[in-house]
Order: C-alpha cells, then structure tokens, then sequence
C-alpha cells in the first residue's frame, strides 16, 4: 500500500446530464478504458481507485487491469449514483462518487494525498505527477484561476480531511442550471483551507493529458508553447509559494 491514492472518476452512461455533449455510453467506455491504461502501464508509486457511477458493468476494466498485472494495486467502485448529477450537473456527481468512496473504503483516510483525476483523458506523464506530488508538503495542491474564482478539477491532490471538512460538505451548493459548478466549489474548498491555517500551492507540476471534453466533444490539445509557458509558470510559482 502507498502512501498516495490515485481516484479516478467514471459516468459511463450520463443519461440527461446537463452541458455533457459527449455523451454515447459505448465512446465513454473506450475514453474511460484508455485513460485507465495510461495509470495501469506506467510506473505510478500510488494505489489506484476506479470509481464508476451509473452503474455500468466493469468486466473490461477488471480484465485491463488482470492484464497489466495490476489487480492488487486497484479497486473498483460501481454504484447508481447520477441521478443527482442530472439534476445538478456532472460537478455533483464527482462529489457524490468522493462521498460513496469514503463511505465504502475506509482505508480513504488513511492516504497521505488523494488525487483526483478525470477518468477519460490519457495522461502522458503521471510517474512525474505522482513523484512531484509525493515532495509536496501542502494539504491541497489545485491550480486557481478567474481572479481566485475558478479551481481546476481535472488533476487536484488533497489531504482526505480536506475533502471531508472543506468541499464534500458543500455539495449541494452545487447546481450547473444557475451555473454554480465543481471548479467554483473547489476554489471555495482552497480559501476555506488557508482560512482554517491549512496551506496551498498550485499543482507542482503540469498534468499532460489528451482526450475529448465531455462537455463539448471538442480535443483537448497541449502545444508546446502552451507546455513551455506552464513551465515558465510553475517555476515562478514554486519560488512564491515555497513548494
């Protein structure tokens, strides 16, 4: 057992979620089995949860990871749990697949960091994640931005009482129809976090990663002069903030 869980989230079958253009079951699954692979087929100091919640049937994802030798390192959760997501928008059910986690894996507090990542994109690089994360001494790690307004939740790590005091509590201030969204939520979860004495720093490293927006349909691309700019960043950032 590591000291660091990678939680990786999963709605195979969305159903009427709002803003959630990609939504064919069967092209999720092939986005969800790819992003998968790229943690199964790397050398990742971390355990691994797969968390599911439209309850779809996993037997392809049991049978990648028998594959890539990694059953003893990963544990699958699927549970029915989107209804919410469909009234209030896929933010919410990220939060209810946190909740159902801590409420069926004890073991969630035990972690040093849990870090949560958006199941469908391939991540090119996540052995540099994991080991830069793993340095860190922040209780979460998030990249904020919009004037303090907006953090990022498709790669966040944090300490478990974090989740539990700061952001899983806040849930149903979520609802995507008055554009109340899981990247405010976050953002509220940091400020709350310094405000209790905790520290923050922006994630120390950036996630590199390609798949399709679910909400859009639309490639997600990192050009070079996008990852040099991101570097240049971070390492201003990491001189500020001491991390």
């Amino acid at each position: 057992m590591f000291d660091i869980l990678v939680f990786i989230t999963a709605t195979i079958h969305c159903g009427n979620t709002p803003v959630v253009k990609r939504s064919n079951p069967e092209v999720r699954k092939l986005d969800y089995l790819s992003g998968l692979n790229s943690w199964l087929h790397r050398e990742v100091k971390a355990d691994l949860v797969f968390c599911e919640n439209s309850g779809a049937d996993l037997s392809e994802f049991h049978a990648a990871a028998q594959r890539a030798g990694m059953t003893n390192s990963i544990r699958f959760l699927s549970f029915t749990g989107n209804s919410g997501a469909e009234r209030f928008g896929k933010g919410y059910g990220e939060i209810e697949m946190l909740k159902h986690a801590f409420e069926n894996l004890p073991e969630l507090s035990r972690y040093r960091y849990i870090v949560k990542v958006s199941g469908r994109y391939v991540y090119r690089n996540p052995t540099e994640i994991i080991r830069r994360i793993s340095d860190s001494t922040a209780e979460l790690l998030c990249d904020v931005h919009n004037y303090l307004a907006y953090g990022d939740t498709r790669t966040v790590a944090f300490r478990p009482e974090i989740a539990l005091r700061h952001l899983l509590p806040y849930q149903d201030e979520l609802d995507e129809n008055r554009g109340v969204i899981i990247e405010h939520l976050m953002a509220q979860c940091v400020h709350r976090t310094l405000l209790s004495g905790g520290k923050w720093a922006p994630l120390p490293c950036t996630p590199v990663c390609d798949g399709m927006s679910g909400s859009w349909d639309l490639p997600q691309v990192f050009s070079l002069r996008y990852l040099v700019k991101q570097s240049i960043k971070r390492r201003v950032a990491s001189w500020i903030y001491r991390y």
